[in-house]
């Protein structure tokens, strides 16, 4: 699948090294050239770098040939437009956004836009913990319903890298709430004691 990663930041540089190793052609496109180097000399793929919501670096990007198209840069307001250009002018099939701010999640819904708010998974997660409880959310991405849960990480899994968990035959590991900060799972991340799995299961 050709995807496009809009920002090359902890997060957008982590889900490249992840979709990179799945053999995905992936593109990365930031307005800042060094931000690039936190893809590391493993990374083959293409950089383009320029503001993401104009036009020309989009198509330089090659979007008009993307599959997906995923927005995850530190601004709502960019991650909104750059997903909305790729949806109504290029007519990418699949577009994801970030954003921090859960009041305008309604904003990205009127759009039909998809989202995924790490604010609200890690104050559901920090609020179990607080109450003592299992927390889950539930999520829509493209037409499928996902649940996000938190659960204490096992003492005998501490150690083992992510891809050795066995959460379940419907769930996967989707990240890891660690002092209180969430943290993207990557195939190679071990688990350290008092992490916290949060686990996505399709909900229909």
């Amino acid at each position: 699948m050709r995807v496009l990663v809009i920002s090359c930041g902890k997060v957008g540089s982590k889900l490249v090294q992840v979709l990179s190793e799945e053999g995905h052609d992936v593109v990365v496109v930031d307005s800042d050239r060094n931000a690039f180097k936190n893809l590391g000399h493993w990374f083959n793929g293409v950089t383009v770098t320029g503001v993401p919501i104009d036009q020309d670096v989009l198509k330089q990007a090659g979007i008009e040939a993307a599959e997906a198209l995923v927005a995850v840069t530190p601004d709502d307001n960019i991650n909104i437009m750059v997903s909305q250009m790729a949806r109504e002018i290029f007519n990418v099939p699949r577009v994801i956004a970030r954003i921090y701010n859960p009041a305008r999640e309604y904003v990205f819904q009127q759009f039909g836009l998809k989202t995924i708010c790490p604010t609200n998974l890690t104050v559901s997660a920090i609020h179990a913990m607080l109450m003592g409880e299992t927390s889950a959310l539930q999520s829509t991405i493209f037409d499928s319903t996902f649940t996000f849960r938190r659960v204490r990480a096992e003492k005998e899994d501490e150690g083992k890298p992510v891809q050795d968990l066995q959460p379940g035959d419907d769930a996967m590991v989707f990240g890891i709430i660690r002092d209180g900060d969430f943290i993207l799972a990557k195939h190679d991340t071990r688990i350290k004691e008092g992490d916290f799995l949060v686990l996505a299961e399709k909900s229909d």
